[in-house]
């Protein structure tokens, strides 16, 4: 288990000002700090993820439990009807996302907005997103990842152009929040509302 790189901005600080008030002789005050290093870390902790060995299938972009299996028109990438998978991640899931498939990044949208509970279905399209179309063989799939209440830092690692495997880290969201994928209507869906899912492991839908 390591610690997402984006993390250490906010361990590194509290860190250093809690062993220098122990140092002092402030044990109380510094062990405060220094126990609110360690919760930014958990909450950026990153665990190694080999790589997929699904083909043809959908993995989780997201730790966290799915709250929405919907039918949707998908105007940006999909350009056509679709099924939207949203995975929430709470404050105590994993905040890495992975890619759900092998294939290039042929489209990125950054858009800003609200920050909404991230659970509501609105929340896709009125809080601030960042969508990630990837092209796999002949197929197309997007990911969105969705600022909430609570996370409003979307970092994303990836670029147009860019060759993405299966289960690969592609970003995070700082301290939880949602991310959807969307996917062509015809694929079949193998999970539904309620189940728990793991980032790159969990099969979500298989490909056509």
């Amino acid at each position: 288990m390591s610690v997402a790189r984006e993390g250490w901005p906010l361990i590194i600080p509290p860190t250093l000002v809690g062993v220098g008030l122990v140092l002092a002789g402030w044990h109380w005050v510094g062990a405060f700090f220094l126990l609110s290093a360690l919760g930014v870390a958990f909450f950026f902790r990153d665990p190694h993820r080999a790589p997929s060995p699904f083909s043809g299938a959908v993995v989780s972009p997201a730790h966290g439990r799915v709250v929405s299996v919907a039918e949707i028109d998908e105007p940006d990438y999909l350009r056509t009807p679709g099924r939207r998978i949203s995975v929430f991640m709470s404050l105590f899931n994993v905040h890495v996302n992975y890619a759900p498939v092998t294939g290039q990044v042929e489209f990125l949208l950054h858009r800003k907005g609200a920050f909404r509970r991230a659970y509501l279905p609105e929340a896709s399209l009125k809080n601030e997103n960042n969508s990630i179309g990837i092209r796999s063989e002949q197929h197309r799939l997007m990911v969105r990842q969705i600022a909430g209440t609570v996370a409003r830092r979307i970092v994303c690692r990836v670029r147009k152009g860019d060759r993405v495997q299966t289960g690969e880290k592609i970003g995070l969201i700082r301290f939880g929040s949602r991310v959807d994928v969307f996917v062509p209507l015809e694929w079949e869906v193998l999970v539904k509302e309620g189940d728990r899912v793991k980032g790159g492991i969990t099969q979500l839908a298989r490909i056509g």
